[in-house]
C-alpha cells in the first residue's frame, strides 16, 4: 500500500482559493468581499453599506434611547419600522433590475467556473450590479414575508442589545461594549442573508431550496435567542431564566461561527426533527419513513390527544 507523501497539501491551490472565497461569505451571511477577478471598488462599498444598514437604524434608535428621548419599546418600533421600509426598498430595486434586464445570448466558454463567477459591471447602480448584489426572491410572498421579518428582527434585536439592558445583566462596561458590538455583527449577518443575498450554508437538508427556506435559518435562531430575553423581561422573578438569558447573550456573538461550521440545523430539518420527537415521546407514536407520513401521523395523534382531553 502506498502512503501519501507528507509534502502533499491538504488543499491545493484551486481549493485554497475557493475556500478563501466561500468561507468568509458563509461566516458573514452572504457578502462577497473576495472575488476571483478584479471588481470595481463600488461593489465592495455597496456590499458594506447594505451589510451595516441594520446597525445604522438600530444605532439611531439606541442613541435616542440612551439620550432619554424614547422609551425602549418605542426605540424597537422605530428601528424595526426603518428596517422594514429599507427592506421593501431593497426588494423593489431588485425586482426593477430583473424586469429591466433583457436576455442576451453569450458566447459559450470552456471555463464553466469563470462563466459563473465573472460579471460585467458598467456602473454603480447598473442592472448587472444590482442583480449581483441583490439577487432577489423567486416568490412575491417571500418578498413580503422576508421584508416583514427583517423589520421585526431589527426592532427586537435593537431591544435585545440595548446597552442598559446588557449592563443590568452583567454589570460590566467592558462586557457591555463587547456584546453590543459583536451582537450587532450577528444581527447584520442575519439581516443580510434574509433580504440581500443568502450565503451558501454549511448545514443543508435538501439539495434544492425550492421554497427559499435557507434565508430563514439565521433569523430563526436570532428570534429564539430574543424570545428568551423577552420572557425574562416579563417574568423577572425566575432566577434560572436570568442565568439562561446571560448565557445566551454570550453565545449570541458566536452564532456566525456556529452557522458557518454547520453546528446548527436548518429550519426544515429542525422542524421535522422536533415534530418526530414530540410524536414519539409526547404522543406515544413511532417514527415514520417519509415526511408526509410523519406529518399525517403527527396531526392524527395530536388531534386525538386534544379530543381526548375535552371528552367529559
Amino acid at each position: 500500500m502506498r502512503r501519501m507523501s507528507p509534502d502533499v497539501p491538504l488543499l491545493n491551490d484551486y481549493k485554497q482559493d475557493f475556500f478563501l472565497k466561500r468561507f468568509p461569505q458563509t461566516v458573514l451571511g452572504g457578502p462577497r468581499f473576495k472575488l476571483g477577478y478584479c471588481a470595481p471598488p463600488y461593489i465592495y462599498v455597496n456590499q458594506t453599506v447594505l451589510f451595516l444598514m441594520p446597525w445604522v437604524w438600530g444605532g439611531l434608535g439606541t442613541l435616542l434611547y440612551q439620550l432619554g428621548i424614547l422609551e425602549d419599546y418605542y426605540t424597537a418600533a422605530l428601528s424595526g419600522g426603518l428596517m422594514l421600509f429599507a427592506a421593501i426598498i431593497i426588494q423593489f430595486i431588485s425586482l426593477y433590475a430583473r424586469n429591466k434586464s433583457v436576455t442576451v445570448e453569450r458566447m459559450l466558454t470552456t471555463d464553466i467556473l469563470a462563466e459563473e463567477d465573472e460579471h460585467d459591471f458598467t456602473s454603480c447602480a447598473g442592472t448587472e450590479t444590482i442583480k449581483f448584489l441583490i439577487p432577489g426572491k423567486k416568490y412575491i410572498a417571500n418578498t413580503v414575508l422576508h421584508s416583514f421579518l427583517a423589520g421585526l428582527m431589527c426592532g427586537l434585536g435593537t431591544w435585545y442589545l440595548l446597552p442598559n439592558r446588557i449592563s443590568l445583566l452583567y454589570g460590566s462596561t467592558g462586557g457591555t461594549v463587547l456584546l453590543f458590538v459583536f451582537g450587532w455583527m450577528t444581527l447584520c449577518i442575519g439581516e443580510y442573508s434574509l433580504i440581500v443575498n443568502t450565503a451558501a450554508e454549511t448545514a443543508t437538508f435538501q439539495t434544492q431550496d425550492t421554497y427559499e427556506i435557507t434565508p430563514l435559518m439565521r433569523p430563526l435562531y436570532i428570534f429564539l435567542f430574543v424570545s428568551v430575553d423577552l420572557a425574562h423581561r416579563f417574568l423577572v422573578n425566575i432566577p434560572a431564566l436570568e442565568q439562561v438569558n446571560q448565557i445566551l447573550h454570550i453565545l449570541f456573538i458566536f452564532l456566525p461561527f456556529l452557522w458557518a461550521l454547520g453546528t446548527l440545523p436548518p429550519p426544515d430539518s429542525l422542524f421535522l426533527w422536533a415534530m418526530e420527537q414530540v410524536l414519539e415521546f409526547g404522543l406515544g407514536g413511532s417514527s415514520m419513513s417519509t415526511h408526509l407520513r410523519l406529518l399525517i401521523m403527527f396531526i392524527i395523534s395530536a388531534g386525538t390527544a386534544v379530543t381526548s382531553y375535552f371528552i367529559p
